[in-house]
């Protein structure tokens, strides 16, 4: 099947401009704040989120709610979570996020000139993680979650049809992770993302490597990198044949990130992301308030190199005895 040039075109800038977006929402308000770096000592909700067989790392009952606002796109993104790693030898984790974005974008349609469509982005993520220790050493992890995403654009009125899905996912899929810890001092995190492709920029197939060095136990020095094997496509079309290609091509996001527990009670968290895919640099940064019932976090990311992206997003855990 041939598509118009028009076609090709719209979804190549779209897609490009919307690539990795979803495993770079979904890490959570305190590994956000620390460079994405947290694979490796990903305990609470950051576990379901990051690698589950975090949740075995701290004997907690935490209960999470996240919301984050991409400010140029007017994306919101929102996580509710329940990690319970003290009732059985079992940790168990339930998750739920609710995304939607509105992005504009100008361009050309066959039935005309779309000066500023307002292009839509939703899309719901439940999941259930489980993680057991092995030993001393060793933890194992598991996610099971259904995901439902769909892109579109609005066409030029009168055209038939009168949209375009960009990109549309609705299954289930699983990650498997682990965590080897090396001592007191040093963990290392593995964990691979949508087992089960579909195909889709929403849930990529995936690979996380996470490296933590905890030399006091305030002091947290973590960095993650991710291999994206197949988020990131482009669509070309030959202009005389009008025959249109699909290039996939690897990619990695990558960065150091620290988290330093002031007076016990206040995480500062600071970070860099690198992006090869976009590619794009992110400074990011956060901070939060701990006691033994509650805990707060407020984390910024921005863009510092490739364009233009603002987000905030404010976490508050429960902590259940």
């Amino acid at each position: 099947m041939r598509l118009p040039l028009a076609i090709a075109t719209l979804v190549s800038l779209v897609l490009s401009a919307t690539a990795a977006r979803a495993q770079s929402d979904f890490v959570g308000v305190r590994a956000m704040g620390m460079g994405e770096a947290q694979r490796a000592t990903a305990s609470g909700a950051s576990g379901p989120l990051l690698n589950p067989a975090g949740m075995a790392l701290a004997r907690q009952y935490v209960i999470e709610g996240m919301y984050g606002i991409k400010v140029e796109t007017v994306g919101h993104n929102a996580n509710v979570s329940i990690v319970d790693s003290i009732t059985s030898r079992v940790a168990a984790g339930l998750f739920y996020t609710y995304v939607y974005e509105s992005p504009r974008l100008g361009f050309n349609w066959a039935g005309g000139n779309v000066e500023s469509a307002q292009l839509t982005r939703t899309g719901h993520a439940a999941g259930l993680s489980l993680a057991v220790p092995l030993g001393e050493r060793f933890i194992i992890g598991a996610t099971a979650k259904y995901v439902h995403f769909d892109t579109t654009a609005p066409l030029a009125s009168g055209s038939v049809p009168d949209h375009l899905t960009l990109d549309t996912v609705n299954g289930i899929t699983f990650d498997v992770g682990i965590i080897v810890r090396l001592g007191d001092k040093f963990n290392i995190g593995v964990i691979g993302y949508n087992l089960w492709d579909h195909g889709s920029r929403e849930t990529p197939l995936s690979l996380g490597i996470g490296l933590a060095f905890v030399p006091i136990p305030v002091l947290s020095i973590n960095f993650d990198t991710v291999i994206n094997f197949t988020g990131f496509q482009n669509y070309k079309m030959d202009a005389m044949t009008g025959k249109v290609t699909l290039e996939q091509r690897t990619t990695a996001r990558l960065g150091p990130g620290i988290e330093w527990l002031a007076a016990n009670k206040v995480p500062l968290r600071v970070g860099v992301v690198y992006d090869s895919g976009l590619p794009a640099t992110f400074l990011t940064m956060g901070l939060g308030y701990m006691s033994s019932s509650f805990g707060v976090d407020l984390t910024y990311r921005t863009k510092v190199q490739g364009g233009l992206e603002n987000f905030l997003m404010l976490g508050i855990r429960i902590f259940i005895d």
